[in-house]
């Protein structure tokens, strides 16, 4: 090969290596977004696998939370701290911080929760001076929402316990 010739060759090797391929960044961004497209069906069952097991975890929460606050509920009644009156009136009442401190539970609750005492028999049927009650504990709870402008009611999970208990006239 002649000098000239070897000058030339290297020349061309140089210029085939240090071409400018505006096409390369292209090809990269397709590239990415082939891997991206790939990757979704990958990770979609794993996200709603999580989804799914934090409202289990928030249903446990709060079926926990509902049986604590039943035995707080059924511990006043034995303790006679509930007034009759609220509990043959049947009005629903208002779960509080102070009533879920009393039941143990430490966190923020992201429901509105009431409870009610709801009459379901009585023996004998005419008041005489003791009457047994069979009473239904109700716990209402309610998903607190930011949004107003939902025009559907939201869901309500409700707990429901039989509470018997004597009641002496007079």
């Amino acid at each position: 090969m002649k000098p000239w010739q070897r000058r030339q060759n290297r020349k061309f090797i140089k210029s085939a290596i240090f071409t400018k391929r505006p096409v390369a960044l292209l090809e990269v961004i397709i590239a990415f977004a082939l891997i991206a497209l790939c990757i979704l069906p990958l990770i979609y069952p794993h996200i709603f696998i999580l989804r799914s097991e934090r409202e289990f975890i928030s249903a446990v929460e709060l079926d926990h939370l509902a049986s604590r606050l039943y035995a707080d509920r059924l511990q006043k009644l034995y303790q006679n701290e509930i007034p009759w009156q609220q509990i043959e009136s049947g009005i629903a009442t208002p779960i509080d911080e102070s009533m879920l401190q009393a039941a143990g539970y430490s966190g923020v609750l992201p429901y509105t929760g009431t409870y009610q005492f709801v009459k379901v028999r009585q023996r004998p049927p005419k008041p005489v001076d003791k009457v047994a009650y069979l009473f239904q504990l109700e716990f209402i709870f309610t998903e607190k929402s930011e949004r107003k402008d939902l025009k559907k009611e939201l869901p309500k999970t409700t707990y429901k316990y039989l509470v018997p208990m004597e009641h002496a006239e007079g």
